[in-house]
């Protein structure tokens, strides 16, 4: 296919659950499950509202913290949470996001460098890519496991870009949940939101409700829009 807009040097950073994979509203579920026992309720949606994206330790120790509720550790919580994933995947499969494939393959062939940033781990991160069959779409894929901050902190991104051999006004990101766009705002990157309600404000430098809607145009029209935020 030959290339209708000048890519460049161009890469395009993806968030994996929610925006490669339906796995973001089955991390919300099973998150809600585990903390109801707790006394913590909270729905699937309000915890991807706030937290898709964010560890899990992080995401866990917030709302214990906030609903006064002590634990000696995180990690017997984490292993839960982990364990069950893989049982509904095993269960269940994996679904992509409508278009979420087509799309990568489009972006491949314009010429774009592509790779993933997610928050989960790195082997759940390669069993969701390997499912799909993109291993050679991604010159690489960071975890949260790597980088010292998870998001809404800009580090996933950065090592993202790093890695690409980019700089961060070269690189555009594609994020459903408010944390990787801030992560993505924070580490000056262009952002393609993908959300539900255009009514509610995000900080993305461009919203849409369905990657189809995703150009190779629109990426590179949000690259190099935003200076790094402190």
């Amino acid at each position: 296919m030959k290339s209708k807009v000048t890519t460049g040097t161009s890469g395009i950073i993806f968030d994996m659950d929610g925006v490669i994979s339906d796995t973001q509203d089955l991390h919300a579920v099973i998150e809600s499950s585990v903390l109801k026992r707790f006394g913590i309720n909270l729905s699937p949606d309000e915890i991807t509202a706030r937290f898709a994206g964010v560890g899990d330790k992080v995401m866990f120790s917030t709302l214990f913290s906030e609903h006064g509720v002590k634990i000696a550790s995180f990690d017997d919580l984490v292993t839960e949470k982990w364990g069950l994933m893989a049982q509904a995947v095993a269960s269940h499969g994996v679904k992509p996001i409508a278009y979420s494939l087509e799309l990568i393959e489009l972006l491949s062939q314009y010429g774009f460098v592509l790779s993933v940033a997610s928050g989960s781990p790195r082997a759940f991160i390669a069993q969701v890519i390997e499912t799909f069959s993109l291993q050679k779409y991604f010159v690489c894929c960071v975890s949260g496991e790597e980088v010292q901050h998870g998001k809404p902190a800009p580090d996933i991104f950065l090592e993202a870009a790093k890695l690409m051999g980019l700089d961060y006004d070269r690189c555009a990101v594609i994020e459903d949940g408010l944390s990787g766009m801030q992560a993505a705002a924070r580490a000056g990157m262009g952002c393609i939101g993908l959300v539900k309600d255009l009514d509610k404000k995000y900080p993305a430098s461009v919203l849409v409700t369905s990657l189809r809607e995703v150009t190779p145009e629109l990426a590179l029209s949000v690259m190099g829009s935003l200076a790094p935020l402190q």
